[in-house]
């Protein structure tokens, strides 16, 4: 394989599955590359991207899946959301086969009825086999478990409901859990709090929240982007980074998409990355 190096359009995903209003909670991101300069085209929550009346999950997410599978590539995409779960947990599944199997079935956890579900059936193997609840990617980053109390929701509905439609579309790879031959759409799991403490003068932490001191630390992070290459294409754009986090994420996450793009196509992977994916920072 011998990807095109500049992907014709680059989108940073941060990711909601609240129930009544993941639309206005999850925020696209959609740049294209100048050269080393990353530039913001359109940044917006994702019932605007879509052009959507509804902000609810049942309606979004499946948009979306459908939106970015058709996009004319190739292109890139960096999601902000576990792509998987640790290995054991895929029982004899490869990656794909334990997707589509979802929500029905989630490998050796069998059925599961939700989030909480999840959760329960992730911790009650933890507690009496002794199995771990993070992924080898999330101990390198510093993330969360995937099916953990506090994302459980995003997992689950990001899993069974975005990825399992998204690779469902022809020509969508998704490093290093699925490989396809010149692929249109690459998917890349992403975690903004890795791709800012990777940049200097950025906040890890302490960016999320409405009070003064977290817009100082957007704000601290929107210029640490743009030293790193990334232009926004209007003040508007600039300005929403600055006032809302799931807006500044998404754009991290495009950073990421774009900064590992085509690398992760061409590197190669071994165990237990292929079964549990990873994060690309």
């Amino acid at each position: 394989m011998d990807p095109d190096p500049t992907p014709t359009a680059v989108y940073g995903v941060d990711f909601s599955a609240a129930e009544r209003s993941a639309g206005a909670s999850t925020w696209v991101a959609r740049c294209v590359a100048d050269g080393d300069a990353l530039v913001v085209d359109d940044l917006s929550s994702a019932s605007e991207f879509l052009g959507l009346d509804s902000t609810a999950r049942g309606d979004v997410l499946p948009a979306l899946a459908d939106r970015l599978g058709a996009v004319e590539g190739p292109a890139v995409a960096g999601l902000d959301f576990p792509f998987g779960l640790p290995a054991w947990v895929l029982g004899d599944d490869d990656w794909r086969a334990f997707v589509e199997g979802t929500p029905d079935r989630w490998g050796v956890l069998g059925d599961v009825d939700g989030p909480r579900g999840l959760y329960d059936a992730v911790e009650a193997a933890a507690e009496t086999d002794g199995r771990p609840r993070r992924r080898a990617t999330d101990d390198e980053h510093g993330g969360q478990a995937p099916a953990g109390f506090r994302i459980k929701t995003q997992t689950y509905y990001g899993i069974s409901v975005l990825l399992r439609r998204l690779v469902g579309h022809e020509g969508v790879a998704v490093p290093p859990v699925l490989p396809a031959s010149e692929p249109g759409l690459t998917v890349l799991e992403t975690y903004p709090a890795s791709v800012f403490d990777r940049l200097p003068g950025a906040d890890r932490t302490g960016y999320k929240g409405d009070q003064r001191r977290h817009v100082e630390a957007r704000r601290r992070n929107v210029a640490a982007l743009r030293d790193a290459g990334v232009r926004f294409g209007d003040d508007a754009a600039r300005d929403c980074a600055v006032a809302t986090d799931d807006a500044l994420d998404a754009v991290a996450a495009a950073v990421a998409a774009a900064r590992n793009y085509p690398d992760a196509l061409d590197a190669e992977y071994g165990e237990p990355e292929r079964l549990e994916a990873r994060i690309y920072a």
